[in-house]
């Protein structure tokens, strides 16, 4: 008798074959077939029908299963193109008016670069043909105003002359230095500013910031503020008593542009705006809004279904505070400039990133023979070198600002002063609104709901199945034991 039991203590303690385990594992989907919830299941694993009936029931449940996985995949494939709807809706009698962003960038009026720069230039030496320079002061004037660049201007301005060994060259390095040094400073560009007749301080409001068209300065940017900080203009305004009115003086020549609040002026990307270059030119810019609402739900969906990116979805590899359309196709240039040549310029990285460095006149050179000094957006979204692919998306709060009337400028003889008058004379009457039409409710209710219908299955079902091969064969497992010692 003992020794009886030692050997069945041995054989409890063998470890049993592969074929061992697969007829255990054949037991309990036998038994789990014979006892679930599942509709169908049952009459396949009942051993006591006739095969025939059986066979049907097999072939019931597998149409039906394919049948749900059609469904579900296709509802999965469709998700994509059906996930938010964006409706044009009325907004009710009298609502405020609310001011879009504004930026004011400085601009070169007749290549007068002023006697600071002049002077810097002098100093750096001569030219073959006299004493100034031109074409330095040519490179110098890009590093200082980046909209002006036309291809082929690095090359042509910075070739080293060998018949004048002392001749002015262009400055190798530096180049973010001497935008502070001889960039203007925001007493340098404003004299006055008002919003609905009411004069505020620019200088308090209006916040400096690098960007592709150079040094700006921007009113009530997500890019360089925040909401409700001492240096966001109140721009809600009440139709009754408030006009959306702007208007602008400033000492140096500029460009205005409207913006939303995520955005940056660009280069690549056109704008609603106004220039005013000459002393005493006043022009009138009359414009119209639409503001882009969102509901909570949106949120939920991932950005390739709502087909946008909401401003604090701040790309990986972006060196800006939030996204925007603007700012992805910035950080998109930069990132094929850095793969290319190793650098980037410095408008390209306004708060100097030290993963992306400023590139010098060498740097420059080898961008401007890539064609990648200032490259066309529509280039840009559709390029790709293997690691880098831009896939710019719009901001799901990017409004629509149109410009519906730019005066003829009038001259103030009498006056230097540069004059902007922005206006949007129409009370807003609609906006856009983007809804979600599949939320993750939705998406739980549909999935459930073909699951119930073909197979009969919930969310009880699923606990059945985990319960069935873990926790009844784990207590299997140990009855067994038991019985064999």
């Amino acid at each position: 008798m003992t020794v009886q039991r030692d050997e069945t203590a041995a054989m409890g303690r063998r470890r049993p074959s592969w074929r061992e385990l697969g007829w255990i594992f054949v037991t309990y989907l036998k038994d789990y077939c014979a006892n679930c919830t599942l509709v169908g299941f049952s009459y396949i694993a009942n051993s006591r029908l006739h095969p025939t009936e059986r066979i049907v029931w097999l072939i019931c449940v597998v149409l039906s299963a394919m049948g749900c996985y059609y469904l579900i995949d296709d509802y999965q494939r469709s998700f994509p193109i059906r996930a938010v709807s964006i409706v044009y809706e009325s907004l009710p009698p009298f609502s405020n008016w609310k001011f879009p962003t504004v930026s004011v960038c400085e601009v070169v009026y007749k290549y007068d670069l002023g006697p600071e720069v002049e002077d810097y230039v002098k100093s750096l030496g001569g030219a073959v043909d006299g004493d100034y320079n031109y074409d330095v002061e040519t490179h110098v004037s890009f590093i200082l105003f980046p909209h002006q660049y036309h291809e082929g201007t690095i090359k042509s301005h910075c070739q080293p002359s060998e018949d004048c060994a002392d001749c002015a060259s262009c400055p190798e390095t530096g180049h973010r230095e001497l935008l502070k040094r001889f960039g203007a400073n925001c007493s340098d560009v404003f004299i006055q500013c008002k919003l609905s007749d009411r004069v505020f301080d620019c200088c308090q409001y209006f916040l400096p910031l690098i960007t592709p068209f150079g040094r700006c300065y921007l009113l009530n940017s997500l890019q360089n503020n925040v909401r409700g900080s001492e240096h966001w203009l109140p721009n809600i305004l009440a139709p009754g008593t408030e006009r959306a009115l702007m208007n602008l003086l400033t000492h140096r020549p500029v460009q205005v542009n409207l913006l939303n609040e995520e955005d940056i002026p660009h280069t690549a990307l056109a704008a609603v705006g106004v220039s005013v270059t000459d002393p005493g030119q006043h022009k009138t810019l009359q414009f119209n809004m639409e503001s882009m609402e969102n509901d909570q739900d949106v949120h939920e969906i991932v950005p390739q279904a709502r087909n946008c990116y909401f401003p604090e979805e701040v790309l990986p590899f972006s060196v800006y505070k939030v996204y925007s359309f603007s700012t992805c196709i910035t950080d998109c240039t930069r990132q094929f400039q850095m793969r290319m040549c190793g650098c980037t310029p410095y408008m390209m990285n306004p708060f100097a990133d030290p993963r992306y460095p400023d590139c010098d006149l060498a740097g420059l050179n080898c961008l401007e023979s890539h064609f990648m000094v200032k490259p066309d957006a529509k280039l840009m979204l559709g390029k790709k070198d293997g690691k880098t692919k831009c896939e710019c998306l719009p901001s799901c709060n990017e409004g629509d600002i149109r410009a519906i009337y730019e005066s003829v400028s009038d001259f103030n003889p009498s006056s230097t002063a540069r004059n902007v008058t922005l206006s949007m004379t129409a009370l807003p009457t609609d906006q856009y609104r983007r809804q979600a039409l599949r939320t993750r409710l939705d998406v739980v209710v549909s999935v459930g709901g073909m699951l119930g219908l073909f197979l009969g299955a919930s969310i009880l079902s699923g606990i059945e199945f985990i319960h069935y091969f873990t926790v009844r064969a784990m207590s299997n497992a140990v009855r067994a034991r038991q019985e064999r010692v």
